[in-house]
């Protein structure tokens, strides 16, 4: 491979980088995810000093931009650890660098990937395990979207129609706002989401002042190629449900929604989702995506799948044996049941703890 790396931090890039990221990204409909927006990747470089991005040189033109967080023993991850929902090179169609030259030429022993775009050609030979990302799809419109949903049989939104429809008569009629700069309402999101993440004895994302501090960051950037979003639905004047998510030209995020328990007969984080896609289309955005994860309502509201992939990019052998540990103890788990059931859900919650450092 010809290519030139040089690497650089995420907050040093200049304009015209910048400029020929954002082209990379408005010509790929696969890389329209606010994930991928250099917004992004310099908001969670303002909030930790660990951000890098190689610049991919060929023939004395930029061609791609790939970027990652550096830890100790050279660790590469993808920007934003464990939050990160999206992950890609962002590069010009048909790809002709090696993905492994690219890693070392970075000054990375590996990098892992939990969130990668499978159809990034590069990476095929080191990816171990691929799923699905579901996302609704709004091009058409939001009717176009629900009729198509009624048409292959799911009976989601009218089913969320029957129950919107019984909170207004039995409580009042319900307000709903795309974005609001509200920092109480923050702070009651940020409090119900922590509830949930400790009632559910998961790692509290809140816990970490880096992860806060960056949704508060991305919330100041209102632009229209990029902005943080956070969107309530409410009676009465009383929030029932709220989503911080982030958007870029075309596509909203469903990131962190939450919602009040008192009220939870009627859905309103659903209700909610369903605001948020009739809003869409509206606000120019043509789809939603809904983050992978297993979900009764992602199934039946999801008009389609990105398919995301999971591996490691090794350089340097040393670098892989906690992959490989962990595997192993995943594979005892399954093997001896409740034997290695501990260890595997020890060694996964620390190894999320490290993820979130």
């Amino acid at each position: 491979m010809s290519t030139k790396i040089s690497v650089i931090r995420a907050g040093d890039l200049n304009e015209q980088q910048l400029h020929q990221w954002a082209g990379f990204q408005d010509a790929d409909p696969a890389l329209h995810s606010p994930y991928f927006c250099h917004q992004f990747t310099q908001a969670v470089a303002a909030v930790r000093d660990d951000v890098f991005v190689a610049i991919m040189e060929d023939a004395g033109r930029i061609v791609g931009f790939f970027p990652f967080q550096k830890g100790k023993l050279k660790i590469g991850r993808p920007v934003a650890g464990a939050l990160s929902d999206f992950q890609a090179v962002i590069a010009m169609p048909d790809p002709q660098w090696d993905a492994q030259e690219l890693v070392r030429k970075s000054g990375l022993s590996l990098w892992d990937f939990d969130h990668l775009l499978a159809m990034q050609a590069p990476f095929a030979a080191y990816i171990r395990k691929t799923e699905s990302s579901p996302y609704m799809d709004l091009s058409g419109g939001y009717e176009s979207y629900a009729r198509a949903r009624r048409e292959v049989g799911s009976e989601q939104i009218k089913k969320a129609g029957n129950l919107g429809r019984k909170l207004e008569r039995e409580i009042g009629p319900l307000e709903f706002v795309a974005h609001t700069a509200d920092e109480a309402t923050f702070q009651l999101l940020l409090k119900w989401k922590s509830q949930q993440y400790l009632a559910s004895g998961t790692i509290d994302v809140f816990s970490y002042e880096w992860t806060v501090a960056l949704l508060r960051r991305l919330l100041e950037i209102q632009t229209p190629e990029f902005a943080g979003m956070l969107s309530v639905l409410s009676v009465k004047g009383k929030i029932i449900a709220a989503h911080l998510g982030m958007r870029s030209k075309t596509t909203w995020h469903y990131w962190f929604p939450s919602y009040d328990h008192e009220f939870a007969r009627f859905s309103p984080g659903l209700l909610l989702l369903l605001k948020m896609a009739e809003a869409a289309p509206v606000m120019g955005l043509n789809r939603i995506d809904l983050g992978k994860g297993e979900s009764q309502y992602k199934d039946r509201l999801a008009s389609g799948e990105t398919a995301i992939a999971e591996g490691s990019v090794v350089v340097k052998p040393w670098a892989s044996i906690w992959r490989k540990v962990r595997r192993n103890t995943e594979s005892w788990s399954g093997s001896f049941g409740s034997v290695g059931a501990v260890p595997a859900k020890l060694l996964r919650r620390v190894d999320r703890k490290l993820r979130f450092r």
